[in-house]
């Protein structure tokens, strides 16, 4: 795992170093690194987004399957399962672009936090050695609580940039989940609260971060929305056929089985004719 782990940090170097050698800006390659990430994921960003509304739109199929088969937790399972696999709500595509960004932000924490990784021919590697990592008023190789200790007139754009951080981590996950309703399954609801407390507390970690790792997380938040912006205007709502069909089926069956008469008038009915 070492040599894996080497060989990404060693990637995202050449990478960052290549987009330094378009443009001569730090911040920039950053930004263009960020950009080319999140296009090589975006098939796992497309099932993450179409998974997460799936699972807001089974959400009341999936109360009337545990208010019915309550009793029958086996039966219960099996048609959680089916649900959830008919509509594409599988947990997986959930998680896996979390899984796979992990590492790879890491990785960059460690490009960033030392020019190792970065070829030592390039210009990018000159350019850090020379110092010149400014953008926007800020140095990219600088920690936030580094530059608050130096005042507020200095820490002011590294604290912009970390509330839009995680304003931005706060817009993509309402975004993402603004059709969602609230749970009564506790394991439900205590996700639903992680992903509230999450942006919050990559924010607090980001604080002791350089400034560098924080441009390019708000650059992914913000462009991770605007992905889910044109998946939304895409596919729109998503409706499940099979889902419907199920629930037709259902109502079709209550309404029979009450509009049907029961055994028991039946035999006084007859009595009453016989008599």
């Amino acid at each position: 795992m070492g040599a894996v782990f080497d060989g990404l940090k060693n990637f995202l170097g050449s990478a960052l170093a290549f987009f330094y050698d378009l443009i001569p800006s730090y911040g920039l390659s950053i930004i263009l690194l960020t950009i080319s990430v999140n296009l090589l994921l975006f098939p796992l960003t497309l099932k993450q987004t179409r998974s997460t509304r799936a699972f807001q739109s089974i959400q009341p199929e999936i109360r009337r399957i545990q208010k019915e088969y309550k009793d029958r937790p086996e039966e219960l399972q099996k048609e959680l399962m089916r649900t959830q696999r008919e509509a594409g709500a599988t947990p997986g595509g959930c998680l896996l672009p979390l899984i796979v960004q992990f590492p790879i932000w890491l990785a960059l924490f460690q490009v960033l936090n030392a020019a190792g990784s970065i070829p030592a021919e390039s210009e990018l590697a000159r350019a850090i050695a020379a110092g010149e990592t400014g953008f926007l008023g800020m140095n990219l190789g600088t920690r936030v609580s580094e530059a608050v200790a130096l005042g507020i007139g200095t820490a002011l754009p590294y604290l912009a940039m970390l509330v839009i951080m995680v304003a931005s981590q706060y817009i993509q996950t309402w975004h993402a989940t603004s059709g969602q309703v609230k749970s009564d399954n506790p394991q439900a609801a205590a996700g639903q609260a992680v992903s509230r407390i999450m942006p919050l507390f990559i924010g607090i970690v980001s604080y002791n971060f350089p400034a560098g790792l924080v441009l390019y997380w708000m650059t992914g938040n913000i462009f991770r929305l605007l992905q889910q912006f044109v998946i939304f205007r895409i596919d729109g709502r998503p409706q499940f056929a099979p889902i419907e069909a199920s629930n037709a089926k259902a109502k079709v069956v209550e309404e029979a089985s009450t509009a049907s008469p029961q055994p028991g008038a039946t035999d006084k009915r007859r009595r009453r004719k016989r008599k």
